[in-house]
């Protein structure tokens, strides 16, 4: 189709849609991008867009006109070039009855119109035409009830009232109609992708620059801020855990960069120490301090595993700092930062304040739902439901219940009435009734009988039983044991089952060495590396100099025998010839769980098994929800700052230490 053939096809189109043509009317504008869209006039598009809105293109468009002959805010259209002032319209924008009409020429002059002439007008135009009128964007503009906008600037007139939506959509449309037609599909997207894009279209140091304020906001985060941060819905890019564990992640990040800038590590201590000393710094507390010594550690030990001279980017785990680095923004990975050396490897840094680290910690009912699901793909169906009901927190509920029915076969309500009153007398025994329920705990305690009643039928609220199992911590030691064997219960069930079957112990095993990141430490996860990251280390701000979990550690753990394994298979894993799950079946087998202590066992070639792991369900009190602990023991946290798991390189200091820890294999 020709320019000029074009042109006519488009204005008999428009013409066709909305009557008379005005090319100077943003929504007539709009509806031509629209036709123009629908055709696939893309590249003509553009060129008569340009021409209709931009400053000079068209010869009545930069002429300053006037709507009326006066002020044009001082008058309202109300319909088929009809005006009133705009004194004379009601707070809908529409004119009083026997207001002056007026009535504007070719020439933009407005004359004074008789109420007949006004008539005969409005009947041509139709009811809707005034309703439609107030609604206009120069009625928009003035006082009274009707908002007042700006005239939008020559050049700019389609970029206003979501004009530019409207384009997007377009754009979207055409290339969704472009896919349908080539047999291919576009993929919408979503908020966060669409902002990854934005992020990736940036260059790299205003990504650094936008990931280094992310990162210093969190380090000098006050607790006020922190408040007010955790109100805050959606993502804040800011990572995960705590403000405090996060101001201490950042605090490594600061801690680097200033390294690079030149500073010592003597000038840095003296700044975070003035930092966290800060009235209302999220670190100032006992254990928020402590990040200074352990972020001082880390750095030691980062200059000696990477080298600071070796570093060439600093990145903390933000969408814009993982895109200046290259990496995948949407991989899913432990990594708490990053660190790009100068020969273009990307390094992640999981961080730890100290050797006491969690494998699985929180709520039983969610963390044990968590383990079931890693372990379903590893352990036989009839296994994995009989582990389900060993963890159901029904299971433990109805345990604990059965457990305070059995008590009452030794107490009684004149033991309660008895104990009550002693406690009553002695103040100094009241400790475990300090808080706020210590009233409710007393009146429920003060009706043995009703007490002792609802325990034996199962019906003891939460706070019965907490008033009840208090008042046996104080004066009934044997009972209350017995109650809190509840928690080894949380285990003990758990690990009969594992026991008895060899495929849900293999499957234990690797939920361990997944939860240990051992396929990236060693580099040998694929998803990871495709993802942009290319080596993974554990940091362990242990005083004075740090520990870290990298290859070189966990061979040491492992043996000669896993280092020749290794060496074997880890070129070919690496490049796709070999599977990982190879080396994995040689870790799993060197791995024991002691189901009586809940110890999570290394087997060691020379001969010894180290406990670096214990696995506990407890609660915080009789009644309280019960949590899983799969906790790091002191032993591995010592063997990490040691360097090594061979305790025969160890000093015999350490070794008297941890030497109860230690088992020969023969032992067991």
């Amino acid at each position: 189709m020709n320019h000029t053939q074009l042109i006519d096809d488009l204005l008999n189109e428009l013409s066709y849609r909305v009557g008379i043509v005005d090319l100077k009317n943003k929504n007539q504008q709009s509806i031509i991008s629209e036709i123009l869209s629908e055709w696939g006039e893309y590249d003509a598009k553009k060129i008569i867009m340009e021409f209709l809105t931009e400053a000079g293109k068209t010869p009545d468009m930069n002429k300053p006109k006037y709507d009326t002959k006066g002020d044009d805010k001082d008058y309202v259209h109300i319909g088929k070039a009809i005006y009133v002032k705009k004194t004379d319209t009601d707070s809908k924008g529409r004119a009083k009855e026997g207001a002056q009409k007026y009535k504007k020429d070719a020439s933009g002059a407005l004359t004074a119109i008789s109420d007949d002439v006004y008539s005969k007008e409005k009947s041509t135009q139709g009811a809707a035409g005034e309703k439609a009128a107030s609604t206009t964007t120069q009625n928009k503009q003035g006082g009274g009830d009707i908002q007042q906008t700006k005239e939008p600037a020559k050049g700019n007139s389609l970029k206003q009232g979501g004009y530019d939506k409207v384009v997007d959509k377009e754009e979207e449309t055409r290339k969704q109609i472009e896919a349908e037609k080539s047999g291919t599909t576009i993929k919408k997207l979503s908020k966060q992708d669409k902002e990854f894009e934005r992020l990736k279209s940036l260059p790299k140091q205003e990504l650094r620059k936008i990931d280094h304020d992310t990162t210093d906001e969190q380090l000098n985060m006050t607790k006020t801020e922190a408040e007010l941060q955790a109100k805050q819905k959606g993502s804040k890019d800011v990572g995960a855990g705590t403000a405090e564990s996060r101001a201490g992640e950042a605090m490594v990040h600061n801690g680097l960069r200033l390294l690079q800038s030149g500073k010592s590590l003597e000038e840095i201590q003296n700044e975070f120490d003035i930092l966290v000393n800060q009235p209302d710094h999220i670190l100032n507390s006992k254990s928020g301090k402590a990040w200074v010594k352990a972020s001082l550690s880390t750095l030691r030990k980062i200059d000696e595993t990477v080298g600071i001279e070796n570093i060439k980017e600093v990145s903390w785990d933000t969408p814009a700092g993982r895109i200046g680095l290259g990496i995948d923004p949407k991989l899913e990975t432990s990594s708490d930062m990053f660190v790009q050396t100068k020969d273009g490897r990307n390094i992640g840094l999981s961080l730890k304040k100290d050797g006491k680290v969690f494998l699985n910690n929180g709520g039983w009912a969610k963390q044990s739902e968590l383990l079931l699901q890693s372990l379903e793909s590893e352990m036989p169906k009839d296994d994995h439901a009989r582990l389900s009901e060993a963890m159901s927190i029904q299971t433990y509920k109805k345990d604990l219940e059965n457990r305070f029915v059995e008590t009452t076969n030794a107490i009684t309500s004149d033991d309660i009435d008895k104990s009550f009153k002693r406690l009553l007398d002695n103040p100094d025994d009241q400790k475990e009734f300090k808080g706020s329920s210590r009233d409710e705990y007393f009146k429920i305690l003060g009706n043995s009988e009703l007490l002792i009643n609802k325990i034996k039928l199962g019906t003891a609220t939460g706070n019965e039983q907490k008033a009840y199992a208090k008042l046996l911590q104080t004066y009934h030691p044997d009972q209350y044991n017995h109650l809190r064997e509840s928690d080894n219960g949380l285990t003990q069930r758990a690990f009969e089952v594992l026991n008895q079957s060899e495929e849900a112990k293999k499957g234990m095993n690797r939920h361990i060495i997944k939860s240990m990141h051992i396929s990236e430490t060693l580099g040998l996860n694929k998803r990871i590396q495709e993802g942009g990251v290319d080596g993974f280390q554990t940091m362990y701000g242990i005083d004075p100099d740090g520990a870290v979990l990298n290859e070189q550690t966990l061979v040491t753990l492992f043996g000669s025998k896993f280092k020749q394994k290794l060496d074997e298979i880890i070129s070919e894993v690496r490049n796709g010839d070999s599977s990982y799950k190879d080396l994995e079946d040689f870790i799993v087998d060197s791995i024991e769980i002691d189901y009586e202590s809940g110890q999570i066992l290394f087997k060691h070639e020379s001969n010894k098994k180290y406990p670096l792991f214990k696995m506990a369900g407890r609660t915080r009190g009789i009644g309280s929800s019960p949590v899983m602990e799969m906790v790091q023991t002191p032993f591995m946290a010592h063997a990490l700052k040691m360097g090594t798991f061979n305790t025969d390189e160890w000093d015999s200091k350490s070794l008297n230490r941890f030497q109860k820890d230690i088992i020969d294999s023969d032992e067991k």
